[in-house]
């Protein structure tokens, strides 16, 4: 038997930095029972400052509010951390949404009788919180 020896040349791998500068990680929760109103109070304060502030912030405020958003701005940070490998001391706010949910409405005849009707709205929010980070 013959061997047939051939030029085999091995092919060269050339790597391109395909990652993006910055990425982007979003939490996002259609139904809070908390109004839209009291959850923007706070969301406009800390839209401005980093996310690792913005948790001390809202650590040492005492409201509803300030416990949704500082568990809000947690899952963010470790869904950027984990799965995004962004590190944390780079993440800022991109956006913060807060809009109306759905209403929960019931009938009381204490609260008005005419113009009313006596309707109790339980209004409830929509939270999205986008952050931007580097990568590791």
């Amino acid at each position: 038997m013959a061997k047939i020896k051939k030029d085999i040349k091995p092919i060269e791998v050339v790597k391109t930095d395909t990652k993006p500068v910055s990425q982007t990680a979003r939490y996002f929760n259609k139904n809070i029972k908390i109004s839209p109103r009291k959850l923007r109070l706070l969301a406009r304060t800390i839209k401005k400052v980093q996310p690792q502030i913005a948790l001390t912030q809202l650590k040492f405020t005492n409201s509803k509010s300030a416990r949704i958003l500082e568990k809000a701005v947690q899952s963010v940070i470790s869904a950027a951390k984990n799965n995004y490998n962004l590190a944390p001391e780079t993440l800022k706010f991109d956006s913060i949404r807060v809009d109306e949910g759905l209403k929960i409405k019931r009938m009381d005849k204490s609260h008005g009788s005419r113009f009313s009707r006596g309707l109790i709205q339980k209004r409830h929010s929509r939270l999205e919180i986008i952050v931007k980070g580097g990568v590791n």
